[in-house]
């Protein structure tokens, strides 16, 4: 019975695993909640004689959203690289993205464009070339991004429609705030 319960946990524990690793905290010198999501690439690549992953990097600094792809150590050069991304089966698109200090990261300078597609999307394909190398291509699982917008909205506020709960909310206060200042410079 113990080997079953052992045996169920592991499997459990495997086969629950989400694509997309969540990280956060509280960030005291600016005062916010940050976010980071993060999500492996589905495929290797070999770089400098190995198989290496990238990363897919997601972060909310308080609502401000940013988008990075880490190329598995891929040295992309000093000058901003040209990304081609394709969402789902949408057209390929390619923009010139800035590159970080270290220049193994890009940095999109259009993440709520990017996220906003990637959110009602299943799959998403970047590719570079690296400073004098072929280019690389990975591929990420993103069916999940959907659920991370709703879960985070605060974070996602950008990217996620507001509920029509919201929208009532907000016509509401309108109204009521529209009313109050028209009693206060008219009166009744």
């Amino acid at each position: 019975m113990k080997r079953l319960w052992i045996t169920l946990f592991l499997f459990g524990t495997v086969w629950g695993q989400d694509k997309i690793k969540v990280s956060g905290f509280f960030d005291e010198v600016i005062d916010n909640n940050v976010l980071t999501l993060q999500i492996k690439s589905e495929n290797t690549q070999i770089i400098e004689n190995e198989d290496k992953h990238a990363i897919l990097i997601i972060n909310s600094d308080g609502g401000e959203l940013s988008l990075k792809v880490f190329w598995g150590d891929a040295y992309l050069g000093h000058n901003p690289r040209s990304v081609t991304y394709r969402i789902g089966t949408n057209d390929s698109i390619t923009e010139l993205w800035e590159s970080s200090n270290d220049y193994t990261v890009t940095i999109s300078k259009n993440p709520v464009e990017i996220l906003k597609k990637m959110a009602k999307n299943r799959k998403i394909l970047f590719r570079v070339t690296p400073y004098q190398k072929n280019a690389i291509t990975f591929e990420f699982d993103i069916g999940e991004m959907n659920l991370m917008v709703e879960k985070f909205p605060n974070h996602f506020a950008d990217i996620r429609p507001p509920s029509i709960t919201e929208r009532i909310g907000e016509i509401s206060t309108i109204i009521l705030i529209g009313g109050t200042f028209y009693v206060i410079l008219f009166g009744l």
